[in-house]
């Protein structure tokens, strides 16, 4: 009896212990599976800041840009008048004064990848020149060549700030 007794004992500490353990898994089924849940919020998380560290690390770019194209776009027509004075002006020492703030002026819009659209002798393209006239020439080799540049054109890059205003042979 007394056999009885402690099988009894043991069967109900082990049926205790059981139901311990399986509350123990299932707890840890239920902690392995949230372990999992933060592992991927995380996951998540560090993917969105790093897409929203490059989307905002590209809008700085273009807005730097914008704004270099925009003192641009208001310094060309003083690079315009300044050739027109150099051109005019016949004191040499005066002239050459001009020249010198000139070449500093398109010096510093180097620094910023800004560059003169080439156009004199060059084959007419409508996506970097504006043809404002036609004038007919014999030479049939010489037809859709830019025969004179009226307006210098610029671009920054691949991008064009102003076109260059031509006249073309035809």
């Amino acid at each position: 009896m007394a056999e009885d007794k402690d099988k009894e004992a043991i069967n109900a500490q082990l049926a205790g212990l059981t139901q311990q353990l399986q509350i123990a898994q299932t707890v840890a089924m239920k902690e392995k599976s949230r372990s999992e849940e933060l592992g991927n919020l995380v996951s998540r998380m560090q993917a969105d800041f790093d897409n929203y560290r490059k989307r905002t690390n590209e809008l700085n770019k273009r807005t730097k840009e914008e704004g270099v194209v925009e003192v641009v776009e208001k310094l060309l027509p003083i690079l315009d008048n300044l050739r027109l004075a150099i051109q005019a002006i016949d004191d040499e020492s005066i002239s050459e004064g001009i020249k010198m703030i000139y070449r500093q002026i398109t010096d510093m819009l180097a620094t910023f990848n800004v560059t003169e659209i080439p156009a004199l002798g060059e084959q007419f393209d409508p996506n970097l020149h504006n043809a404002v006239m036609q004038v007919k020439v014999k030479d049939a080799d010489k037809a859709n060549m830019i025969i004179e540049v009226m307006q210098k054109g610029f671009r920054m890059g691949d991008r064009i700030i102003r076109h260059s205003v031509v006249k073309v042979a035809k």
